[in-house]
């Protein structure tokens, strides 16, 4: 038995707001691509749909891309601002900012070196931030997996919204059709961990 069939979650719904990310992550790609909404305006599809999503819940959100905390070269995907801060801005004094989010659709390589890296020297730089990391989907067990325990540090959270069977072979993550047939064959799991980041967020 694999992973995913273990993993004691419920089937991921077309009702979903997690599903329903999925799909708007593919349909602003292929906008994307088409120079709809160009990618140095609003981030790449995966950051610009999780960001619309977050701000719909009231969270005070970075609105550009690769914003950053002044006194640190890093250039980050999103960043929860404090109350009333201005969110139009691309660089922020570190007292001015709550949690620091990298945003990624999948993992990809060995990425928890590099956040977990990244974290560090921002957290050495201003300890009182809070840091998370939202995966829109991955497969359980896979090797390259971002979790808690790859990124070594009880303040760094991870959060992979969907729990996938397999990696669609035709298509892939940026296309509705492969999207809609890994829902309808019941290769999607829904892990909670959307609901768990917004109480993170809460906790700010």
């Amino acid at each position: 038995m694999s992973l995913f069939d273990k993993l004691k979650k419920p089937f991921l719904t077309k009702e979903d707001e997690e599903y329903q990310m999925l799909v708007e992550v593919a349909e602003e790609y292929l906008a994307q691509k088409k120079k709809e909404t160009p990618q140095n305006k609003s981030g790449i599809a995966t950051e610009t749909v999780v960001r619309e999503h977050l701000l719909k819940k009231g969270f005070n959100l970075t609105l550009n891309p690769n914003v950053r905390i002044i006194g640190s070269n890093i250039r980050n995907d999103l960043l929860l601002l404090k109350t009333k801060v201005n969110p139009n801005q691309m660089d922020y004094p570190a007292n001015e900012v709550d949690t620091v989010l990298e945003i990624k659709n999948n993992a990809v390589a060995n990425q928890s070196e590099r956040i977990r890296a990244n974290f560090e020297q921002l957290k050495g730089a201003f300890p009182h931030l809070r840091f998370g990391v939202i995966v829109l989907s991955e497969r359980k067990g896979y090797t390259h997996e971002i979790t808690d325990e790859k990124l070594k540090d009880v303040r760094y959270r991870s959060f992979t919204l969907i729990s996938r069977r397999i990696y669609p072979k035709t298509g892939g993550l940026y296309s509705k059709q492969a999207i809609v047939r890994l829902l309808e064959n019941g290769e999607l799991k829904k892990t909670g961990d959307w609901a768990r980041l917004i109480t993170y967020l809460k906790e700010a």
